[in-house]
């Protein structure tokens, strides 16, 4: 029975196998590496969104809380926010930065392995192209939910935990509401500024990993190729 021929790759200087220049097209592939790359880009992204309120000094995880809100309304007892609502309300956000995350890692995953001439086929090409989806997802997904949605939800946050609002932003007249003005203007500027910092952060990372990836598998094959060789 005759062997399916595997496609050789050029030889190096010695007769040495080189890797391929490029992969062959693998939306599976893409799908796979992309979703991988989106997960752990997305948990840095957390990571930082979730440590931000320590610029403001307030508690930590309130913006991600006035995303969830997004999702969940909270129940009040007493003014006072059910503690298990809390927790529902945080996981929510987790979950709609995780999600968002992993599809568009999985978008840049099957770009990058199904189109011949988006071709991961060095680290800088790849690095560029996270840094390129990082800035994309900024605008289309994080400057226009903060410029339309958010400032509301923020607001929502604020009125449920009062306390949170910082001293030295409470306004001349002392009262909530200018209070409340003051910090959600203060910090829609801010989120702003943090947010590119994070999704050129994430970015960085999706485009690292998925490099990575690349290189793994044109390794692979090369290898795979030269054993072929052998038999």
């Amino acid at each position: 029975m005759t062997k399916t021929p595997i496609p050789t790759t050029p030889t190096g200087a010695g007769g040495r196998t080189e890797e391929p220049k490029h992969p062959h097209p693998n939306a599976k592939r893409g799908i796979t590496v992309g979703a991988f790359g989106g997960f752990i880009a997305s948990i840095t992204f957390i990571g930082i969104m979730l440590w931000l309120p320590l610029i403001f000094s307030v508690p930590v995880g309130i913006f991600l809380h006035a995303l969830g809100l997004s999702v969940i309304k909270p129940v009040q007892t007493n003014s006072i926010v059910v503690s298990g609502d809390i927790i529902h309300i945080g996981l929510a956000a987790f979950g709609l930065v995780l999600a968002q995350g992993v599809i568009v890692g999985i978008i840049l995953g099957i770009i990058t392995n199904k189109i011949k001439r988006l071709f991961i086929t060095s680290k800088k090409r790849g690095i560029g192209f996270g840094l390129a989806t990082g800035l994309i997802a900024y605008v289309v997904l994080f400057v226009s939910v903060i410029l339309s949605t958010y400032p509301s939800l923020l607001d929502n946050s604020l009125n449920t935990y009062p306390h949170t609002i910082p001293a030295s932003l409470e306004g001349s007249h002392n009262t909530h509401t200018s209070a409340t003005v003051t910090v959600q203007s203060a910090f829609i500027s801010m989120i702003l500024g943090y947010g590119l910092f994070a999704y050129l952060v994430y970015g960085f990372i999706l485009g690292g990993i998925l490099t990575w990836a690349t290189s793994v598998y044109k390794f692979n094959l090369s290898k795979s190729v030269e054993l072929e060789k052998y038999k």
